[in-house]
């Protein structure tokens, strides 16, 4: 019923009022000439129905001979809808321009959305992206998927796996990265495991390989700690790709210094430029500056939690300036202890403390903090070696 509606509708109809004569030899001589009526009723000696524009201009025999009198009540439809407005080249002008904007935009790729990434930054993979022409503005059939999923995976190291959705002018990056435990790690490679460091070896544990020292020995950087030639019971070498651990005492000094009267430099200004954003097309609403450096903020509506293309951008321009500063010795030395232990967190990824001595000295100039660590290092360093064919 609904799609019979609708065609009438498009089509045009008119509703109509009949008084007088004969209603029954009206309807029948109507149904006999092919006249089609619809929503018929009679109300007062008035009958009132609905018919199509063609039919409408066949109806006056079938008045006549039922000797009824008709006019039209209401005129429905599309048709109707746009006679006022036929006229009236620039509406028509602007639908045609309008349907062809619309075809324009649909088949463009305008907003993006990244997941899966946290080593990764969300404008490194916009970036990534770009380089295979995936940007704002890009048709979508110009834009091949899987080519570029394959092509990125084999490309770029850190991505496991990388997808490209494209659904109507919304394109979805998704990311896996992948972690070191994923690598996949060549045994076959005969190599021999050295020192990472100089020191005491407190205990060495070969899980592949021969012992090349004892614990108790003093070793220093790059020394054998575990061997990948092994004999067999006949005395013939074989080689094998030498796994194990390694504990070392080591001593490690770390210092930091930071001087009273140092010079800084400050944020002296800041100067905003606003820019609109339509569609990859970005219009300055003020003049370009000069500055030391500057930041990029955007704006943008959302529909759906969904960024669209329109909106603002705001371009913040900073001004440095360098100052004179003096500290008091309470701050020097919270700078320097501060620096200290940035750089201890480097030196104590795969150790233990086992004894650890700070001393602070000051000066006219200047507080320095050094520190003396005793650790327990676990290090070894694969070392490959080639076999010579004789």
């Amino acid at each position: 019923m609904f799609l019979i509606r609708f065609i009438r509708f498009l089509r045009g109809y008119v509703v109509f009022v009949c008084t007088g004569g004969f209603p029954e030899r009206f309807i029948n001589l109507c149904a006999l000439n092919g006249i089609n009526l619809w929503d018929a009723k009679s109300v007062g000696g008035v009958l009132s129905a609905k018919t199509t524009v063609g039919c409408y201009k066949n109806i006056r025999k079938c008045v006549r001979k039922s000797g009824m009198k008709i006019r039209i009540q209401k005129k429905c439809g599309l048709p109707f809808l746009i006679r006022p407005y036929i006229k009236r080249k620039g509406i028509a002008v602007g639908m045609v321009i309008s349907a062809v904007m619309l075809v324009f935009l649909c088949s463009c790729i305008w907003t993006f959305d990244v997941s899966g990434n946290e080593k990764f930054t969300d404008e490194q993979i916009l970036a990534l992206a770009e380089m295979y022409d995936i940007r704002i503005g890009t048709f979508r059939k110009r834009i091949n998927p899987k080519e570029i999923q394959t092509d990125i995976k084999s490309k770029i190291d850190g991505i496991s796996w990388f997808s490209v959705n494209i659904d109507g002018s919304h394109t979805s990056l998704e990311v896996s990265e992948s972690s070191g435990s994923d690598e996949i790690i060549d045994y076959s490679t005969p190599c021999n495991i050295v020192s990472g460091a100089e020191g005491e070896l407190l205990s060495l544990e070969a899980h592949t390989g021969s012992p090349a020292i004892k614990p108790g020995s003093a070793v220093t950087k790059g020394d054998l700690l575990i061997s990948g030639v092994m004999e067999k019971t006949d005395g013939t070498p074989y080689f094998v790709h030498a796994r194990g651990t390694a504990v070392i005492r080591t001593n490690r000094n770390i210092s930091a210094e930071v001087p009273y009267n140092t010079n800084v430099q400050k944020i002296a200004e800041i100067k905003n430029r606003h820019s609109l954003y339509i569609f990859g097309l970005k219009i300055p609403l003020g003049m370009k500056k000069n500055a030391d450096f500057h930041v990029s903020r955007n704006s943008m509506l959302d529909f759906r939690k969904k960024s669209l293309p329109v909106g603002f951008i705001t371009d913040s321009y900073f001004y440095k300036t360098e100052e004179n500063i003096t500290f008091s010795e309470n701050k020097a030395l919270l700078l320097a202890c501060f620096s200290a232990f940035s750089q201890e967190r480097k030196i104590m990824q795969n150790a233990e403390t086992e004894n650890k001595i700070a001393d602070v000295q000051n000066t006219e100039n200047s507080v320095s903090v050094s520190i003396n660590y005793i650790n327990h290092e676990t290090t070894g360093i694969e070392n490959y070696f080639e076999i010579a064919n004789e």
